[in-house]
């Protein structure tokens, strides 16, 4: 066999990521096992249902399983499986390179919680690099894997060093087998070894039995170990005593989904989230439920407290949810379970109608498949609903790591549109807490016929908004939606409770005005015909219209949108998605009793087509322009003007 070797440099940001692995002070270093595992646990997974299409891997003499080899002597750990095994370029791909997306990140966020032991490791989960947790343990990784159905091995090796080593080699059975040389104690003062309060050796075997049964009881397949035990070689008492190797199983293999839930302990749940999630902190809710009739299936789902690195990533936006047939596991990240507005939702169903050798294609033409998907949906619906009744505070932060991607289901899932803007939560002029569409309606004052609210990018933006000015004197509430996706929400949510939603900067939202008021508004509109059709020659560039507006009190001036027009903020999206748009024009409304308007009609009366008045005309514009938080066209010119306005005359 020809064996080629080479030597590979991990790129900077790989080389920072390892080296603050190797020194963060990490807490619970022996998560490492419970990563391992889990990955020699998805191997197996993999080879089972590969079998399930490819006759070739078929052997009826199989049995999966994962070993733990000690040496204590040479302080090495192995763990080794009978998976599906990788190739040359798999290895590469999946451990010889993991300067991918989310990697920078990743490394700067270990590095800005380096000080916190406590909330470190919970950083290995949301990014997907728990093989790499091996180097807090060992100074040297050497990885020899056979994929199922080759003859080929490979042999990776590194010390975190930033650099490792990839070459052919021999391997008689296809798997991965994973040697960690453990870094040694320190040596004391004295000479010797001083192994300390921070030292622990995985190589003794009641270490590994804690560490597997903590965090890796429930893993399907039996992980086991060769262990020494001394015992006589007779029954007589005084008959000599003889060391026999027995192989022991470490972990219970019991699916937890398959037992009833009142055998199962918080801590049981908790832990098999972290083994389905590498996620470490704990799950912030646990759906566990049996379905019964004329299909049956289990789900356990998991909801996560804090939302992970890639959740907003493109390539990572489907199913997190695996497939299982009676115990066996078909795929992970199942499309079909879960819309992609749940992608976040951890854990598993497993069905026992199914056909075993179901396929992707199958699923999707599959009614049951429909139906468990219903039922999960409902089932988080559910869960989120009795949590915004019980646990207000939970929801909301669950709400502020997972309400940008719930909203997508408002947007693309009619099915679940109805009862997701019920559960969703917005800013609001009422307050600094986020309120539902429910809560909002309750506080509504009878004479409030619309739900009111205004888009932008930010909150402090909007409070300052000269558009609330009508609705506050009103005493009406104005929702706050600052997300970029609500442009679209609220085209999907025409009404909630019988009740229209209206945006304030866009038409002429009903304010419970007076027929008294309309009238005025009317007369004074006829009575300066001449003026607002002056202005709105000397703003043609920039407005559609001139009118005057009784919704403004202390501003001069305020843009809006027509019924049919695109807001500022929808055009600020999509033009920094890099679509060209026509630029578009809005209706400046003037407020009649405010002194700026006097000056204008002061002005206009003086000389129309004079230079004061124009420059003035544009000063309004670009402060109304200002008030909402849109860009100015020209900043130098504008402040050449309010410069040349305020130096003394």
């Amino acid at each position: 066999m020809t064996t080629e070797t080479e030597t590979r440099t991990f790129q900077a940001e790989t080389r920072e990521l390892l080296d603050l692995m190797i020194h963060s002070l990490y807490s619970h270093k022996e998560i490492f096992l419970r990563e391992l595992i889990s990955n020699a646990s998805d191997a197996i997974d993999r080879l089972r249902f590969a079998a399930l299409t490819d006759d070739s891997l078929r052997d009826g003499s199989y049995r999966p399983r994962i070993e733990l080899e000690v040496f204590p002597d040479a302080k090495t750990l192995i763990i080794d499986d009978n998976g599906i095994g990788m190739t040359r370029d798999e290895i590469i791909e999946n451990i010889g390179t993991i300067a991918r997306s989310g990697t920078r990140e990743f490394a700067k966020a270990m590095a800005a919680a380096k000080t916190d032991g406590d909330s470190t490791p919970e950083l290995i989960g949301q990014f997907g690099v728990g093989f790499y947790s091996s180097f807090m343990v060992a100074d040297e990784v050497v990885v020899v894997t056979r994929k199922a159905g080759t003859d080929e091995a490979t042999r990776w090796t590194s010390k975190g060093d930033g650099e490792y080593t990839i070459e052919d080699c021999e391997k008689a059975e296809p798997g991965t087998r994973i040697t960690l040389h453990l870094r040694k104690p320190e040596e004391s003062e004295e000479g010797g070894d001083d192994e300390g309060p921070e030292y622990t050796d995985y190589t003794q075997e009641w270490t590994l039995r804690e560490v597997v049964k903590r965090y890796s009881d429930f893993v399907e397949y039996p992980v086991e170990m060769e262990v020494e035990r001394t015992q006589k070689k007779g029954e007589e008492e005084d008959a000599e005593e003889e060391t026999v190797i027995e192989t022991v199983t470490l972990n219970s293999m019991k699916p937890l989904w398959r037992k009833p839930k009142s055998e199962i302990t918080p801590e049981e749940y908790k832990e098999f989230y972290h083994h389905v999630s590498h996620d470490w902190a704990e799950p912030l809710e646990t759906i566990h439920f049996k379905a019964e009739g004329t299909h049956q299936y289990t789900a356990l789902l998991y909801l996560p407290k804090t939302r992970p690195m890639d959740l907003l990533d493109p390539s990572h936006d489907k199913s997190r949810l695996s497939l299982y047939v009676k115990r066996v596991f078909i795929m992970a990240d199942c499309e079909e379970l879960v819309p992609s507005w749940l992608r976040f939702v951890r854990g598993l169903v497993d069905s026992d109608d199914l056909p075993l050798n179901v396929s992707r294609e199958t699923l999707q033409h599959n009614r049951q498949m429909g139906r468990i998907r219903s039922r999960v949906v409902k089932k988080v619906l559910g869960a989120m609903k009795t949590m915004l009744s019980d646990r207000r505070s939970d929801y909301i932060d669950y709400w502020k790591a997972f309400g940008l991607v719930l909203k997508e289901g408002i947007v693309t899932d009619h099915e679940s549109r109805d009862e997701l803007a019920g559960l969703s939560l917005f800013g609001s002029s009422a307050g600094g807490d986020l309120t539902t569409l429910g809560e909002y309606v309750e506080r509504m004052p009878e004479e409030q016929k619309e739900i009111l609210y205004l888009t932008g990018t930010e909150r402090r933006s909007l409070e300052q908004s000269p558009h609330l000015e009508a609705a506050a004197s009103k005493g009406f509430e104005v929702l706050f939606l600052t997300d970029p996706i609500d442009e679209w929400v609220v085209g999907h949510i025409p009404e909630f409770d019988e009740k229209k939603l209206v945006a304030l900067d866009r038409g002429e939202a009903d304010l419970g005005e007076s027929d008294e008021t309309k009238k005025e508004r009317e007369e004074q509109q006829e009575e300066n015909t001449d003026l607002l059709t002056t202005i709105q020659a000397a703003l043609d560039e920039h407005v559609k219209e001139v009118r005057l507006t009784s919704r403004l009190s202390d501003s001069p001036a305020v843009l809006v949108s027509g019924d049919g027009d695109m807001t500022p903020q929808m055009e600020r999206i999509l033009r920094a998605s890099g679509q060209e748009l026509p630029k578009g024009k809005r209706v400046l409304e003037l407020n009649p009793e405010h002194p700026v308007f006097a000056r204008i009609k002061s002005l206009h009366g003086v000389d129309a087509e004079g230079e004061a008045f124009g420059e003035l005309l544009e000063l309004v514009y670009g402060q109304a322009l200002l008030a909402e938080g849109s860009e100015l066209p020209d900043p130098a010119r504008f402040a050449q003007l309010v410069s040349s306005m305020i130096a003394p005359g």
